[in-house]
């Protein structure tokens, strides 16, 4: 399992990137350091970036354990949103039960296909109808 977390303190967003192979012990290593993380605050949005994914070893039995271990952790993510960017069927379906589970959960959770849907969802906050364009930054957005 490979990860890399990126934490935008100034735009109030963690973009966490992941590739490879993950399980369950890993998804919840990769969001317990993400909400450890330094400079990170309850509250923030999250970029989940799950394109490089090769193996996505998470069962429909896993995501109530997520969930379960979620809500543990709750005050500690606050109640940002959190954008799954997941253009394979499997990951997608996974992270799309990991949404609709998580519905009653203080963390806004919605899954994409593309990146750039993922970016565009994060950057209107409720009744917002200005476009903010490039709100993370090229450099950011990039893999």
């Amino acid at each position: 399992m490979c990860y890399k977390i990126k934490i935008k303190k100034d735009k109030k967003l963690a973009r966490i990137t992941a590739y490879g192979s993950i399980n369950i012990l890993e998804l919840k290593e990769i969001f317990f350091e993400t909400v450890r993380h330094e400079e990170w605050q309850a509250g923030f949005n999250m970029l989940c970036d799950y394109r490089k994914i090769e193996k996505f070893a998470i069962t429909p039995q896993d995501i109530d354990d997520i969930i379960e271990w979620q809500t543990s952790i709750d005050t500690l993510i606050g109640n940002g949103r959190c954008a799954v960017v997941a253009p394979g069927d499997y990951v997608f379906g996974m992270s799309r039960m990991w949404e609709m589970l998580s519905a009653d959960r203080s963390q806004q959770i919605k899954v994409f296909r593309q990146i750039k849907d993922a970016v565009l969802w994060l950057s209107y906050p409720e009744g917002t109808i200005e476009i903010k364009e490039a709100l993370f930054g090229d450099v950011f957005l990039s893999p």
